[in-house]
């Protein structure tokens, strides 16, 4: 399967996600009749750019990237559905496999972390296209907080046990990309953000326990620029770092709060 998904394991639990952002386009996979056929451009550069800045900090997460052109398959819709891949073909049973080995080690990574680690970030990559120019840069989908399963304790005023920004990687990575680029934080349905709640992936993330899944919807003209691909980059390398060093919990505000356990 590595000729289409390449994956690994970390020494941390973050996992990077990237559906869309595949090229290939092997002739022995028909082309899908059904569903979006474009990719999200340099989605994948932007998953791997990460990964390799994180590594030259020392720092190895999981990761899993599709190589496969969106127009031959599609890993953000259910395999039953017509938009996932051609199901009338002689590729028929390899799609369906390689959609199957993509989410099987996707969640399987997901488990691992929290076996491992009590918690897991796990960041689905996207692309679009900003139709004006009010409309935001980057758009956060957690199906309205559904897939937000993890409280950092160390975003809590320990004296009054109050909730600030309390979602472990999420909120982090929110504070550091809004200081830079307009963003939508997926709270509240917007004119924005209905379309780009979550996907299909983040939704298998729904009551997923110690595990917050997000999707980062990333606008085009900044997967498309140098300078600002390269900003994104390291604002989403020192926000994952930043959570790493605050994935410590107090205590105190544990036994305080048992809601968010």
């Amino acid at each position: 399967m590595e000729r289409f998904v390449i994956s690994g394991k970390g020494d941390y639990p973050i996992i990077i996600s990237s559906p869309h952002g595949g090229f290939k386009k092997p002739s022995y996979i028909e082309d899908k009749t059904k569903g979006a056929s474009i990719a999200d451009t340099n989605t994948y550069m932007v998953a791997k750019g990460i990964i390799e800045l994180l590594r030259l900090n020392n720092f190895q997460i999981y990761y899993i990237l599709n190589k496969i052109h969106r127009s031959k398959i599609d890993l953000n819709r259910p395999s039953r559905a017509n938009s996932a891949f051609h199901h009338k073909s002689i590729s028929t049973l390899l799609t369906d496999q390689i959609h199957d080995y993509y989410h099987r080690k996707m969640r399987g990574f997901a488990s691992e972390c929290v076996d491992k680690f009590g918690k897991c970030l796990f960041i689905d990559l996207h692309g679009f296209s900003k139709p004006h120019e009010g409309y935001p840069d980057i758009i956060f989908g957690h199906v309205f907080g559904n897939t937000l399963n993890y409280v950092n304790y160390n975003y809590y005023d320990t004296k009054n046990c109050m909730a600030l920004n309390p979602y472990w990687g999420f909120s982090e990575l929110l504070e550091d990309l809004s200081k830079r680029f307009y963003v939508d934080s997926g709270f509240g349905i917007s004119r924005y953000n209905l379309s780009y709640s979550g996907g299909y992936i983040t939704h298998q993330f729904n009551g997923f326990d110690k595990v917050n899944a997000i999707q980062i919807e990333v606008a085009k003209h900044i997967r498309t620029n140098n300078e600002l691909m390269n900003d994104f980059i390291n604002i989403i390398v020192d926000g994952i770092i930043k959570s790493i060093n605050n994935s410590l919990e107090v205590d105190y505000c544990r036994r305080q709060v048992p809601f968010f356990l």
